[in-house]
C-alpha cells in the first residue's frame, strides 16, 4: 500500500512540474519575442527550448528553480542566431543575444 501511495506521489509530483514548465515556457517565449521586436529581430520558430533546470535562491533567499532556454532569431532572414533566456521561477532572470548582423 506504501509503494502505491508513494508511486501516486511521485507521478503527480512529475505532472506538477510539467504543467509549471509549461507556464514558465510560455512567458520566456513571450519574454523573447518581445525581445526580438524591441531590437527589430525576426524571432524564429515562434518557441523555446529547454537546456537546464537547477535550483537557485532568487533575491529573497527562497529556493526556486532556474530554468534555461534558447531560442533562433534572425536579423536579415539570411543567418540564424541564437539567444539564451533564463527563467527564475516564473520570471525573466536574463536575455542574451548573440552578436549578430546589422542590416
Amino acid at each position: 500500500m506504501i509503494d502505491n501511495g508513494m508511486a501516486v506521489l511521485l507521478l503527480m509530483g512529475l505532472a506538477w512540474l510539467w504543467w509549471d514548465g509549461r507556464g514558465v515556457a510560455e512567458n520566456a517565449i513571450k519574454a523573447a519575442r518581445h525581445s526580438c521586436e524591441r531590437s527589430g529581430l525576426t524571432f524564429l520558430n515562434d518557441t523555446v527550448a529547454w537546456t537546464k533546470v537547477r535550483l537557485k535562491r532568487n533575491r529573497l533567499g527562497r529556493v526556486q528553480l532556474q530554468r534555461t532556454y534558447f531560442f533562433e532569431f534572425a536579423s536579415d532572414m539570411e543567418q540564424r542566431y541564437r539567444g539564451e533566456i533564463i527563467m527564475l521561477g516564473h520570471q525573466v532572470n536574463k536575455i542574451s543575444l548573440d552578436a549578430y548582423r546589422v542590416r
